[in-house]
């Protein structure tokens, strides 16, 4: 958000000789007003304001140069223009007048709230909580390595409440989203990552009903860990790599059972990492037979099916990815 600072005011007659000013949006506890500052002594000042019907009059006299003077009114929200005359005669004799129009807001400037923020692959939006009224939204796109690929102004028609921001490019070669929305009188700027990879790997093979990870299974996870690290790599600098790890199951035993088997070697999977020196944040989730590679009828014994999905983002698997949101647990 811009910070609450008086706006000047063109005034070509007297642009040498008095300087103008006004808070184009009004925060709690703050007044309408209009600001003058002499540039040379004044012997006379006379300010009129013509507000929501009402006259506001002002005289003051010997006004040294330099000294800011503040006019101000009530607030009331119904009303955002004034209409303001100045008249002065300076202490070497000269006057001059001059007519200002006012126009001003009301309301908290613009706050975004990304506690629910959301992202729609399919549909290539994202979804933001605002305070204000938004109406445009400057967006760019980076790649890895903080390439540019793209960036955009597009209108927005939103808020408060929540609006729907556009992103550029392929979704696929995203990483970086860098977000301005644009109030009528404030602005507020983000990044968002809708990036996410699916790390091709050889599935960990357990025994029956077993989480346990066998030695001879090592050098499957020792050749992911070293997928990640290039990973790192590329995006660590940019986007707050974390890493998402679904457990899933074929169809044969209870579903239930399954569930549970299936969170078990995710867990697993992920505390091998991280004792191998994976660092960065571990959420896993087992997701049981509710996320088959190959459809079958229940009680097939599918080797396709028993596997993990290793997924890295700077955020949870968005809606559009294949994988349903759900409530990932932290390693």
């Amino acid at each position: 958000m811009l910070p609450t600072l008086w706006m000047a005011l063109s005034a070509p007659a007297l642009a040498q000789d008095l300087d103008f000013g006004t808070l184009p949006t009004l925060e709690a506890g703050q007044v309408p007003s209009l600001f003058i500052t002499p540039q040379r002594p004044v012997e006379l000042l006379r300010v009129s304001c013509e507000v929501g019907g009402r006259t506001h009059e002002w005289e003051e006299s010997d006004l040294p140069a330099g000294g800011k003077r503040t006019y101000a009114w009530s607030r009331d929200p119904s009303v955002t223009h004034a209409d303001c005359t100045v008249k002065v005669r300076f202490a070497d004799g000269a006057t001059d007048w001059i007519t200002l129009p006012l126009d001003y807001s009301y309301g908290g400037g613009l706050h975004i709230d990304l506690s629910r923020a959301s992202v729609d692959l399919a549909a290539k939006t994202l979804r933001v909580d605002v305070t204000a009224p938004v109406v445009r939204a400057e967006v760019t796109a980076y790649g890895a390595g903080k390439a540019e690929l793209d960036s955009r102004s597009v209108g927005i028609e939103g808020g408060p409440g929540t609006v729907e921001v556009p992103w550029i490019g392929e979704p696929s070669d995203v990483v970086l989203l860098e977000v301005t929305l644009h109030a009528a009188n404030a602005w507020a700027g983000f990044t968002y990552s809708p990036w996410f990879l699916d790390i091709p790997h050889d599935d960990v093979l357990f025994e029956t009903n077993s989480a346990t990870i066998d030695p001879s299974e090592a050098w499957k996870l020792e050749r992911t860990l070293s997928e990640l690290q290039e990973v790192l790599t590329l995006y660590g600098s940019m986007v707050p790599v974390k890493l998402y790890i679904a457990g899933c199951t074929d169809t044969v035993g209870d579903a239930g059972s399954n569930r549970e088997l299936s969170k078990r070697r995710a867990r697993a999977i992920a505390t091998w990492l991280r004792d191998h020196g994976y660092s960065h944040p571990i959420f896993y989730y087992g997701f049981g037979e509710s996320l088959p590679a190959v459809r079958t009828g229940d009680g097939v014994d599918e080797v396709r099916n028993r596997r993990a999905l290793y997924l890295v983002g700077a955020n949870p698997p968005p809606a559009g990815s294949g994988v349903p949101s759900v409530g990932w647990h932290a390693l």
